[in-house]
């Protein structure tokens, strides 16, 4: 059953009561307080309460918002004498009543009900604006509004009414003495007044704000000048009005120069007498206001100098000084090229840009010397000027192995040697650099396939192609190559070349 109460609480399925009301301060510990005599505000909005009601003990209610509910009456407000506003609209209430005890109220709405005439707003001594916009009002002509004669109103919203007299101008809104803002719009009687805005200004002699946009004086002189003479004096009372703003557009400029004149002659009389007075500015024993004010100040200066002293900003003059000083030393002898190869790296980078002095620049006689890094490399081989190399390559013929088996130191036959040595000069591994560049996996492998498949055996064909190989590398770091030792050389540019027995054929 409580869990029950709790869903269809806000749907109107409760009534105003303590308990209502205990939970609303319970749902909000920032907003109320629990003793409800100290809350000054109470919002019952969106509730679909009914009847208003357990607000006795609410003695110092101030702002009470009940808007979008079920109210058909005012009722309930007997203890509530502090109340200032009382926001009751979109209910359904047919009739001002209940607001006797609530002497101290300021602000009412009860806009979006079912009212059909203004009443019960004598003893409101106190309010200040009354919001009944969107409801009945008007119905039966001037007498619905009636009321409003003589009150304290300062603010009226009466709009989207059925307010159909025009009479309800001079007779009611002219005896409202404190109305300053009116919102009309949205009766019949708006198109009835006849010149309806002009008219409203000029019956209502204190009127700031109509409708949407506010009266100004010079709306209200020419809405005058109009009810005497119609348009003709309306014109003509325009016309004098841009004069007068155009005189005293004069007037404040003729006053802003007779200003710098005075000024201006103040200046040669206080310099005509200066000019024949013994004293000047300085020796002056008379202190004008400026003269002592800046006596006083360097005075206290003089006596806080300690708790003026910024020691950072001495530290840093003193570092500036002394970079200055360094500066205009001059500067250190230049060296050799060989010691300033020789400088470490961390003196070089101190040493980059010259400190300039603070009067003159120091020159830079140090000099740039680059290095070689290009010593230790070989030269790069010029590219063939024949064009493309030629997708296949016919391999080195080779002369038949000596009958007798001779071979080299090297282990390769004679004839073999021979015929290397006529096309490229001998290799001798003995003499070779401890440091040359070795040959490339690829052509070990092919020296291997080629000495295997030739006749004069394995290791006649091995040293055969380790020979080539060598003499290949040679020529690569001598930059010249022979045609018979290039060729012997050359590796196999595609896979589709000669094999070992296909060379042996060849032979």
């Amino acid at each position: 059953g409580e869990r029950e109460g709790e869903i269809r609480l806000g749907f109107g399925a409760t009534d105003m009561c303590q308990e209502e009301l205990k939970k609303i301060i319970d749902s909000d510990r920032r907003m109320y307080y629990r003793t409800v005599e100290l809350n000054d505000k109470l919002y019952i909005h969106y509730k679909g309460w009914k009847e208003i009601k357990g607000l006795e003990g609410w003695t110092g209610l101030r702002a009470l918002y009940a808007e979008c509910n079920a109210f058909d009456r005012i009722q309930g407000l007997q203890n509530c004498r502090n109340l200032r506003s009382l926001f009751l609209s979109e209910n359904c209430i047919h009739k001002i009543e209940g607001l006797e005890c609530c002497t101290e109220l300021w602000s009412l709405n009860l806009s979006s009900n079912f009212l059909e005439r203004i009443e019960g707003l004598s003893n409101l001594k106190k309010l200040n604006t009354l919001i009944v916009a969107k409801n009945k009002i008007g119905m039966r002509g001037v007498e619905d509004l009636i009321e409003l004669k003589d009150t304290s109103i300062n603010s009226l919203d009466v709009q989207d009414n059925k307010i159909w007299d025009p009479d309800v101008l001079p007779e009611v809104f002219t005896h409202m003495p404190d109305l300053r803002v009116l919102y009309l719009k949205g009766n019949p009687c708006s198109k009835r007044i006849p010149n309806y805005r002009k008219s409203i200004t000029v019956y209502c002699a204190d009127l700031r704000y109509l409708d949407d946009r506010p009266v100004f004086v010079e709306d209200r002189r020419a809405a005058e000048a109009f009810n005497r003479g119609g348009i003709e004096e309306e014109r003509a009372e325009r016309r004098r009005m841009r004069q007068e703003n155009d005189a005293k557009h004069a007037a404040n400029m003729r006053a802003f120069q007779a200003m710098i004149d005075a000024a201006r002659a103040e200046k040669r009389e206080r310099t005509a007498m200066r000019s024949e007075d013994k004293y000047t500015d300085d020796t002056d024993p008379v202190e004008d206001p400026e003269k002592r004010m800046q006596r006083q100040v360097d005075k206290w200066k003089e006596e806080h100098a300690d708790e003026l002293k910024d020691d950072a900003r001495e530290r840093a003059e003193a570092s500036l000084r002394s970079e200055r000083e360094r500066g205009e030393a001059p500067p250190p002898p230049e060296t050799s090229t060989v010691a300033s190869e020789a400088q470490p790296a961390e003196d070089t980078d101190d040493q980059v840009a010259p400190v300039q002095g603070a009067g003159e620049e120091v020159e830079d006689k140090r000099k740039l010397v680059y290095e070689d890094i290009w010593d230790d490399l070989p030269p790069t081989r010029a590219a063939p000027s024949t064009g493309a190399r030629p997708a296949f390559a016919p391999p080195p013929r080779r002369p038949p192995p000596d009958p007798a088996g001779a071979t080299d130191g090297d282990g390769n036959h004679g004839g073999s040697a021979s015929g290397v040595s006529s096309g490229a000069p001998s290799l001798d591994p003995s003499r070779a650099a401890p440091d040359a560049p070795k040959a490339p996996a690829w052509y070990a492998k092919f020296a291997e396939i080629s000495g295997k498949d030739s006749g004069g055996g394995g290791a006649a064909g091995g040293g055969v192609a380790a020979a080539s190989t060598k003499v290949w590398i040679k020529d690569m770091d001598a930059g010249t190559e022979d045609d018979a030792t290039a060729a012997a050389a050359r590796p196999p540019a595609e896979s589709g070349e000669a094999t070992g027995a296909e060379l042996e054929e060849m032979d």
